[in-house]
């Protein structure tokens, strides 16, 4: 229900408009604290090459295109958590 995936060009979309739409709803001046930091905390399940390479671009989007708009947000309540079951991220990777 609160989950979004990353399979078709179409989810992208919803994503980005969610992110939007978390910024936007966060600046309204009524807002709480607590619930703007609820509103900019990102979560990706999933450490394998998809949910690493999306926290970084997540976190590129953040710091140089919404900086400029959300300026206070980005530099105050923004956060990505990245979950992975296992011990380590990239595990079919080589550690090298």
């Amino acid at each position: 229900e609160h989950a979004h995936f990353l399979k078709e060009v179409l989810d992208a979309r919803r994503i980005r408009s969610a992110i939007s739409d978390a910024f936007e709803s966060a600046m309204v001046p009524t807002q709480s604290l607590e619930e703007r930091k609820r509103l900019l905390h990102f979560v990706v399940v999933g450490g394998g090459p998809t949910g690493v390479e999306f926290a970084a671009e997540l976190a590129d989007l953040v710091r140089e295109d919404l900086q400029y708009y959300f300026p206070r947000l980005v530099a105050h309540d923004v956060k990505i958590t990245l979950i992975e079951a296992l011990d380590h991220v990239l595990s079919m990777m080589d550690k090298k």
